[in-house]
Order: C-alpha cells, then sequence, then structure tokens
C-alpha cells in the first residue's frame, strides 16, 4: 500500500468517540470513520497498514506527576492569545497514567520520538493552535461544545471550518463521499447532537493533514517540548492579530442569523 498519513482524534476513554482519517501520499482523503473501543479502532487501522506519520489530538507522553507539561506551557505561550491553551495532563489521572495515545503506539509499534525518519512515526498534535497558525485565525473557530453557545453559532463555524479545509491546496478531500455526507450533515444540523456526530471526525481529518505536512512541508510545523517530558507538533508561535473576543462572538451571530446557514 502506498505511503499513508493517519489522523486520529483520540478520546480519552472508550465512552467517547474517536474520530480516524487517512490521507494518501498525495494528499487525497481515502478514509474516515467515527468509533469508540480500542478494538474498533484497531481493526480501521488495519485497513491502512504501516503508515508514514500518525498525528494524535491527545496526550502521548505524560511523566509529571502534577500540573501542566512544559510543552503545554510553551503552546499556550505561543497561542494562549488566540484562545488556542492547553489544557493540564499529568499523571495524577488515571487516564493519563498511561495515556490512551502511548497504549495505541505500542500496540500498534509506532515510534513516538519526532525527530525519527522512518515510516510509523507517532505525533501529538493540538488542531486548535494548528488552525490558528494554518490559517491565519484571529482566535478560534468556536465548533466546539460549550454552555452558552448555540447549535446555530457551532452550525455556522463548523462550516467555516469545513470550507477553510476544503480550501486547502495540500488536502484533497473532494474525492471522498464520506467528506460529502459530513457537510450534509453539517449544514443541516438543528440539535447538538447533529454536529457531535461528525466533528471528531473533522477533526481527524485535519490531523491527517498535519500528519501529511510533517513529511511534506518542512518548516510548516515544530515541536514544543521534547521526547522526555511530552511534546506538541503545531506551526510556529503566529505574529498576526487577535480578533477582539465580542467583536468575534458577534461576527459569529451575524453569520448564524444568515438565511445561508439556517437549516
Amino acid at each position: 500500500m502506498p505511503d499513508m498519513f493517519v489522523g486520529i482524534d483520540l478520546a480519552w476513554n472508550d465512552r467517547a468517540r474517536t474520530g480516524l482519517a487517512a490521507v494518501d501520499a498525495d494528499g487525497r482523503l481515502v478514509g474516515s470513520a467515527t468509533f469508540r473501543s480500542d478494538e474498533e479502532i484497531d481493526a480501521w487501522l488495519r485497513a491502512y497498514p504501516g503508515p508514514e506519520v500518525v498525528a494524535v489530538d491527545a496526550p502521548l507522553i505524560v511523566t509529571n506527576p502534577t500540573g501542566q507539561r512544559p510543552c503545554e506551557r510553551l503552546v499556550t505561550s505561543a497561542y494562549g492569545r488566540y484562545d488556542a491553551g492547553c489544557h493540564a495532563s499529568n499523571t495524577s489521572k488515571a487516564y493519563m497514567d498511561p495515556p490512551r495515545a502511548a497504549r495505541l503506539a505500542g500496540r500498534h509499534g509506532w515510534v513516538t520520538d519526532p525527530s525519527a525518519s522512518g515510516p510509523g512515526v507517532c505525533l501529538e498534535v493540538y488542531p486548535h493552535p494548528a488552525m490558528v497558525g494554518l490559517f491565519g485565525l484571529g482566535r478560534i473557530l468556536p465548533y466546539k461544545g460549550k454552555r452558552g453557545r448555540s447549535v446555530e453559532a457551532r452550525r455556522t463555524a463548523t462550516v467555516d471550518l469545513l470550507d477553510r479545509i476544503d480550501g486547502l491546496s495540500d488536502l484533497d478531500v473532494s474525492g471522498s463521499d464520506r467528506w460529502r455526507e459530513i457537510r450534509y450533515a453539517v449544514e443541516h444540523a438543528s440539535r447538538p447532537m447533529h454536529l457531535e456526530h461528525v466533528e471528531d471526525e473533522i477533526d481527524a481529518v485535519f490531523c491527517a493533514h498535519l500528519a501529511w505536512l510533517w513529511r511534506h512541508s518542512p518548516g510548516a510545523l515544530r515541536v514544543y517540548g521534547d521526547v522526555g517530558t511530552g511534546y506538541i507538533v503545531a506551526p510556529p508561535a503566529p505574529t498576526h492579530e487577535t480578533t477582539p473576543r465580542a467583536a468575534h462572538s458577534g461576527e459569529i451571530r451575524r453569520k448564524a442569523s444568515s438565511p445561508t446557514c439556517s437549516a
């Protein structure tokens, strides 16, 4: 099988959805899905054996007993003003000792050192700062569920994200029937569950693109942190202006009320 690049939006336990996606050496989306259990995830991955790079949105190396990892502080320093800072990961949380991502990498024999040059490299990534960096966003897109955030606002933000992913020159989703199904589900979403059913898969597609970039576009991404204490791969620290939070929220509300975004 030609070189494959896999993206995984990995839930921290098997009760929540995990998104999976794969792109080929030419950046074409060749598959995506959502599962919960380790067995289902492993079965899907067997269709794409020996991936060149795997990009996982989940803590991969966690050694600190309390507080944040150094890499989380570094990413927050670079992206916090865009609302793309990190939560704390530490081994005081049972599900982080060891992290699910580390167990996944171990089962598949993936190498967790980003400096490794061969196939089977597994990287920790974080979509929010990567989106800010690659799309030049003044603030993260508010497509995730949050108290007080309406389904209309989330739908609008998710459509915005899909449009931006569609516009990536190095990622080709045009031949994917599943991608068209995702777009339809988002554009016609009327309840939070309609968005929640596909948002992890969308993140996985974006993560697969990050895996592809790691091999094909040196300089687009850098390593924050190290193998000893944990790391996150993301674009270099941005220098563009932030969008004021009030203005950003107002823009989302205006777009949400547009007839083109109604279900």
